[in-house]
């Protein structure tokens, strides 16, 4: 089944991808964003286990530039974004210790998957969509996926991370070494829900230091009693290790991963008592060597692409990169006419 006469694919329902949507959408472009998961929001995601809900990629965002802020105040007036502290302690050689970097942190309480819900609203989303082939036309772009669905259009946007976006240039004759450079670390990710808190603990969150595994815990609890409706969400914690152990065990199975993970938190959230438990592995979670401009776009092939691992400002890889480059490329093709 062919599906033609999009002004606008774009590939990957990651932040990036749907900020950009929504703004085409707003100005009136036909547009079509294609994943290959079952929902968005790429890995601004959120997992349940039971009653609890615990964000296993992004942790929360924080807005520097006006457009962000702007954002920020949308979801803060309609309710679905809130503040969730203004620092997060450091935690190292068994001691917690507080530190500046006084500005806000943004979560939104009912699961960081919500920022992408938001941004799709009005955009048509197909999901199962796995891409395998991209072919140049003589009128823009066809896009066949896994399951037999293709997709036509004028012009296509991929918001993917760099390392995959290239096997699948190899096909056609645009050059994809420019994006070759872009270097993303993996990392594992581990969730917990408690049969009770960590006794003692008044933190958010830890930023773990100096530990050959963790570098993250948050207290998820935390940000949905943010939320009224959720204010009896069960304890629960949510890992992220370092990307060298991650690397050393990206082939490790998840059950061997989680029991590793959950062991040295022991160390550190003393007292911790595991009622269920599960492990994700990024492949592409934190990009360390960024493409060197806010998004790219070839005119002459109507191609483009975008993401945090994009340089849209000088603040690093992180949520408001990602917004910040789709908004970026919408700007750039609206007033250019397409």
């Amino acid at each position: 089944m062919t599906i033609q006469g999009q002004d606008t694919l774009i590939v990957g329902a990651g932040l990036a991808g749907l900020a950009l949507a929504r703004e085409l959408a707003q100005a009136d472009r036909r547009v079509t964003v294609l994943d290959k998961a079952r929902g968005v929001s790429g890995r601004s995601s959120t997992r349940r286990i039971g009653e609890a809900r615990l964000d296993h990629g992004a942790r929360f965002f924080t807005a520097r530039g006006e457009r962000t802020n702007a954002f920020v105040q949308e979801g803060l007036a309609a309710g679905w974004l809130a503040e969730w502290t203004r620092s997060v302690p450091k935690w190292e050689a068994g001691r917690v210790t507080q530190e500046g970097g006084n500005h806000p942190r943004y979560v939104a309480p009912a699961g960081m998957n919500t920022l992408g819900r938001e941004l799709s609203k009005g955009v048509e989303i197909r999901t199962g969509a796995q891409v395998v082939r991209l072919t140049k036309t003589g009128t823009g772009w066809r896009v066949d996926c896994q399951d037999g669905r293709a997709f036509t259009a004028s012009r296509l946007v991929l918001n993917l991370p760099a390392p995959q976006i290239v096997p699948l240039l190899a096909g056609t004759d645009i050059d994809g070494s420019p994006l070759q450079a872009v270097q993303i670390d993996p990392c594992w990710a581990v969730g917990a829900v408690l049969n009770h808190d960590i006794a003692g603990a008044d933190w958010p969150a830890l930023r773990v230091q100096e530990h050959p595994a963790l570098e993250w815990i948050a207290r998820e609890h935390t940000k949905r009693r943010l939320a009224p409706e959720l204010i009896g969400h069960p304890p629960a914690l949510m890992l992220h290790a370092r990307a060298d152990w991650t690397r050393a065990h990206l082939q490790d199975a998840q059950a061997e991963v989680e029991a590793s993970l959950l062991t040295m938190a022991r160390e550190i959230a003393l007292g911790l008592d595991v009622a269920a438990s599960f492990a994700h592995r990024w492949l592409y979670a934190t990009p360390t060597e960024r493409y060197p401009e806010a998004f790219g776009w070839l005119p002459e092939q109507q191609l483009g692409w975008c993401g945090d691992w994009c340089t849209p400002d000088e603040h690093g890889p992180r949520i408001e990169a990602a917004l910040l480059s789709g908004w970026g490329l919408a700007k750039e093709l609206v007033a250019s006419g397409l």
